[in-house]
C-alpha cells in the first residue's frame, strides 16, 4: 500500500497524504498535472506518471484511455457500448465514473475476471483449477505486451496470495490433528525442552500448559525409565523413529502406562527437534494382568480342589480312629477332644480352600458386622496377647447390619488379623480396629496395625496367588479375602508404606430399612 501526497487544489501549499486504496482514478490534464480522484473528493498531484509506474501496476491501476488510468480494484460495472466504468469504493453508495476507450474493452474485462478471482482468494475461497486455467489462457493469448504485462503482474500476486492461502491452510490442518488428536503429543528441541504439548496430553498427565511450557520433560517421567528416554531421545536425533513403552507420571503422583514413537522434526534438511506420540495403554496393561490373574486363579482353583480331596480322605480315617481310640482307652478323654476339635478344625480350614477351587453354597443372612469381628477376637485373643498385641476397638452404636455369609466374613477378619500380629515387632504393638457408617449408607472396617508396612511398589499385587511379603507365606489367605469381599459385593483396600504400618479397608453395602441392600 503506497501512500501519495497531494494537495487540495493548485493554489494550495499545504500537503495532504492518501492511502493509494483509497484512489479510485487519476485523470490526467496535461503533462505531469494529475487530478487524485477518490469516491468523494479530489486533489491534484504534479508528478511524472512513469515515476509511479511499478507500484501502480502493483497496486492495480490500469490505464483505461488516453486520460485516465483507474484502480481497477474499485470497478463494479462496465458498460463496453458506452465506454464507460462505474468505480467505487467499499460500501460507500457514492460513486464515480471513467471513460474507456473501445481498444481497452478487452482487457478491462481480462483485469476484472483476474481480479475477481484475486478477490476470492481474499475471501478465503481455496485456488480452484479453473481459477489457474484462466491465467493460462489470457496470458497466452495476449499480444500486447502492455496489457500482458498487467496480466503477469495479476499472475504474480494471485501466485502469492494462493501459497499463503495454502500454507496456512496446511497449518491449519497441522493444528487441527495437533490439538483435536485423542493420543498425547508433544514435540521437544534440541535440548529436550518441551516447545508444544496438545490437550490430551495435558489430560493424561494432569498437568496445565502453564506449568509445562518451556521446561524439560524430565518431571514427567518415572525416573528409573528416565534413562531409557534419554537414550531413545538421542536415537531419534540421529534419525531413528524408536517404538517403545514407557511409564509418564501424572501430576497426582500415579504412573500411566503409554506406547510411545518418537520421530524427528526436519527444517530444511536439518533435524530440529523430536515429537512423541503416546497412546495410553494403562487399561491394556490393567486387562492383560487381569487375564494373567485370571489364568493364576483358574490353576490355582484346580490345585485347591485336588489337595482338598486328597487332605480330607485321611482326615476322615484320622477323625475315626480317634474316635474308636476313644471308646477303649480310659483317662485321656481331655486329650481325645483337642485331637477332635483340632480334626474339626482341619476339615474347615479344607472347607474354606475350597472357596478358591469353586463358588461355594454360602448363606447370605443379615448380621451385625460388630458381633462377627467380637467373636473373631476371642477366637484371636491368644495369639495376640503370645505377641504381645493389643487389640482396640471403636464399633459405631448405630452401625447398620450387612447382608454376608457369617463364617467367610469371620475368616475375612482372621486373614487381616493374623497378617497384623505377624508384621509387628518382637516387642509388640497395638491394632486399631474401627467399624463405622458411612455417608453412602455402607459400613467402613477400618484395621490399623503398626507393623513393618508394605512397599509401596507391593501394593497393587496384593492378592495374587501366590504373590505374598511373608518368608513362609503362599499367598493364597489374601486371595481368598479378596474374593470373599468380592462375592459380598465390597471393596478391599490397602494403604500402607514401609516401616509406617499398615491400614486395611472394607466397605460393604449395608442393609438399609425394608431389608434391601443400599447401592
Amino acid at each position: 500500500m503506497q501512500k501519495i501526497p497531494v494537495i487540495r487544489d493548485k493554489k494550495s501549499s499545504d500537503i495532504t497524504i492518501i492511502s493509494s486504496d483509497d484512489v479510485v482514478k487519476i485523470e490526467c490534464i496535461r503533462d505531469k498535472e494529475f487530478i487524485i480522484h477518490t469516491v468523494s473528493d479530489k486533489y491534484y498531484w504534479a508528478a511524472s506518471l512513469e515515476v509511479f509506474e511499478e507500484w501502480l501496476y502493483e497496486e492495480g491501476f490500469r490505464l483505461i484511455d488516453q486520460m485516465n488510468v483507474v484502480n481497477m480494484n474499485h470497478v463494479t460495472d462496465y458498460e463496453p457500448r458506452k465506454g464507460v466504468v462505474t468505480l467505487r469504493s467499499g460500501t460507500s453508495s457514492r460513486y464515480k465514473t471513467a471513460s474507456a476507450a473501445w481498444i481497452h474493452g478487452e482487457h478491462i474485462t481480462n483485469v476484472r475476471s483476474l481480479l475477481g478471482k484475486m478477490k476470492e482468494l481474499d475471501q478465503g475461497i481455496p485456488p480452484s483449477h479453473e481459477g489457474d486455467e484462466l491465467f493460462e489462457t489470457v496470458l497466452a493469448q495476449e499480444e500486447d505486451h502492455r496489457f500482458a504485462r498487467s496480466y503477469a503482474m495479476i499472475k504474480a500476486l494471485y501466485e502469492k496470495k494462493k501459497a499463503e492461502l495454502l500454507l496456512e491452510e496446511s497449518e491449519l490442518r497441522y493444528k487441527s490433528l495437533f490439538e483435536h488428536n485423542p493420543d498425547p503429543i508433544c514435540s521437544l528441541n534440541l535440548n529436550g525442552l518441551l516447545t508444544s504439548v496438545n490437550p490430551a496430553m495435558f489430560q493424561v498427565i494432569g498437568y496445565s500448559e502453564q506449568e509445562l511450557s518451556g521446561g524439560t520433560i524430565q518431571p514427567l517421567i518415572l525416573p528409573e525409565h528416565y534413562p531409557l528416554w534419554l537414550q531413545h531421545f538421542q536415537d531419534t536425533l540421529n534419525g531413528s523413529t524408536p517404538h517403545y513403552e514407557l511409564t509418564f507420571l501424572h501430576k497426582d503422583g500415579y504412573p500411566v502406562e503409554a506406547s510411545v514413537l518418537n520421530f524427528p522434526i526436519f527444517v530444511g534438511k536439518q533435524i530440529a527437534g523430536v515429537y512423541m506420540i503416546g497412546q495410553d495403554i494403562s487399561d491394556r496393561k490393567r486387562a492383560e494382568e487381569m487375564l494373567i490373574r485370571s489364568e493364576k486363579l483358574s490353576v490355582v482353583g484346580q490345585l485347591a480342589a485336588g489337595v482338598a480331596h486328597e487332605i480330607r480322605n485321611p482326615l476322615t480315617s484320622l477323625k475315626g480312629f480317634v474316635q474308636l481310640l476313644q471308646g477303649k482307652i480310659n483317662g485321656y478323654d481331655n486329650y481325645f477332644d483337642i485331637m477332635l476339635e483340632e480334626l474339626d478344625r482341619i476339615n474347615f480350614i479344607v472347607s474354606e480352600f475350597l472357596v478358591i477351587a469353586k463358588p461355594q453354597s454360602v448363606r447370605f443372612q443379615k448380621k451385625d458386622a460388630g458381633a462377627i469381628l467380637q467373636n473373631t477376637l476371642m477366637l484371636m485373643g491368644s495369639q495376640a496377647l503370645i505377641h504381645n498385641v493389643d487389640i482396640h476397638t471403636h464399633i459405631d452404636p448405630d452401625l447398620p447390619p450387612i447382608l454376608c455369609d457369617e463364617n467367610q466374613i469371620k475368616q475375612v477378619f482372621i486373614n487381616i488379623l493374623n497378617n497384623s500380629v505377624d508384621s509387628m515387632p518382637a516387642e509388640g504393638g497395638q491394632i486399631h480396629i474401627e467399624f463405622l457408617r458411612t455417608d453412602h449408607e455402607q459400613v467402613l472396617m477400618r484395621f490399623t496395625d503398626q507393623g513393618c508396612g508394605i512397599p509401596e511398589d507391593r501394593l497393587p499385587r496384593l492378592g495374587e496367588p501366590f504373590y505374598t511379603t511373608k518368608e513362609k507365606g503362599t499367598g493364597l489367605g489374601l486371595m481368598v479375602t479378596f474374593r470373599i469381599i468380592e462375592n459380598h459385593g465390597g471393596t478391599l483396600q490397602f494403604h500402607s508404606a514401609l516401616g509406617q504400618g499398615t491400614t486395611v479397608e472394607i466397605i460393604i453395602p449395608a442393609v438399609i430399612p425394608g431389608g434391601t441392600l443400599a447401592v
